[in-house]
């Protein structure tokens, strides 16, 4: 009788209770904390070599020795007022934004009209999905050196090509405007492919019933995409202007074998006066405060990326 009203009872509540072992204990694997328990030493072993370098990192920012080589003594914030207030600072910081905003800004539009090209490529064609990752396998350093040679301004081979044409190729690495218009182009070559898959990706993903709804209310190409595709691929829109976005605040391989921040600091980005400041002027404390800076940067463009995000997000 009292086993009959126990399973009646279960059977009223709709919820079973948590099995048991021969020891009167919950399986460990019903548990909620079994994940986390079988992934924290990972956890901690990564938190611990990502964290310890930046706040070494933190920590010597606030030393400087009075001589190279004599003990660094303990400055405070005085290599962080002395970097804000340095001009060159000044101009890599703005120069860093119109690197950021320019690689973003061509990164997202061709990575957009490149995934819908191969999204819709016939059959035989989907074997350049594979080989669109091909320029991401070429280091960055051999990119800057290739485009170097390319619009090298005497026997480069794009204002040979402008040449054939009727038009003189300027001096690129030699004007202000073209030189920065070079290394955004550098960049967003070498960065486009994993843009163009990420949003591929996304566009496999998009449930084939808005695009018919739309099609079926009379919205037809151009307009499906603005007004649907692009919406649902808002996760992955965002994804892909974080990591631009990180890639190029923080980046160092092009711009220091391409133009090495010049002519007259025209590419001067954080990451190269953070180069400059620490290796060819040997203020390596001063070069870290341009270092946690970099890092703080970082993270609020993409708690603002978040946040700009959210608000265009569509639910699928």
């Amino acid at each position: 009788m009292t086993a009959t009203t126990e399973r009646v009872n279960k059977k009223a509540s709709g919820r079973q209770p948590p099995s048991r072992d021969r020891g009167g204990m919950t399986n460990l694997g019903q548990s909620t904390l079994t994940p986390y328990l079988f992934s924290s030493p990972a956890i901690i072993a990564v938190t611990a070599i990502l964290a310890f370098p930046v706040l070494y990192g933190i920590w010597q920012s606030l030393y400087r020795p009075e001589v190279l080589g004599a003990p660094a003594q303990f400055v405070g914030l005085q290599n962080y007022i002395d970097t804000f207030t340095d001009p060159d600072f000044g101009n890599a910081l703005y120069r860093t934004m119109v690197f950021a905003g320019g690689s973003i800004i061509v990164s997202t539009v061709l990575g957009l009209f490149f995934a819908f090209a191969l999204y819709r490529a016939s059959h035989r064609l989907r074997v350049l999905r594979s080989i669109t990752i091909a320029p991401y396998l070429i280091s960055s350093v051999a990119a800057a050196v290739m485009f170097r040679i390319l619009f090298n301004g005497q026997f480069g081979l794009v204002n040979v090509a402008l040449g054939s044409i009727g038009i003189e190729g300027p001096v690129w690495f030699a004007d202000r405007t073209w030189a920065m218009a070079v290394v955004i182009f550098t960049q967003v070559w070498t960065d486009l492919p994993l843009t163009v898959l990420l949003l591929l990706g996304g566009l496999m993903t998009v449930d084939r019933s808005y695009l018919d709804a739309a099609l079926v209310d009379g919205a037809t190409g151009f307009r499906r995409a603005i007004h649907v595709t692009i919406p649902l691929l808002t996760p992955q829109l965002l994804i892909t202007i974080i990591w631009m976005s990180y890639s190029t605040v923080t980046g160092l391989g092009i711009v220091l074998p391409l133009t090495g921040g010049g002519p007259q600091g025209a590419t001067n980005t954080l990451a190269m006066e953070m180069y400059i400041t620490a290796f060819q002027e040997l203020n390596f404390h001063e070069g870290l405060a341009i270092a946690t800076f970099v890092i703080v940067l970082n993270a609020l463009l993409t708690l603002l990326y978040i946040r700009v995000g959210r608000r265009f997000e569509v639910e699928a």
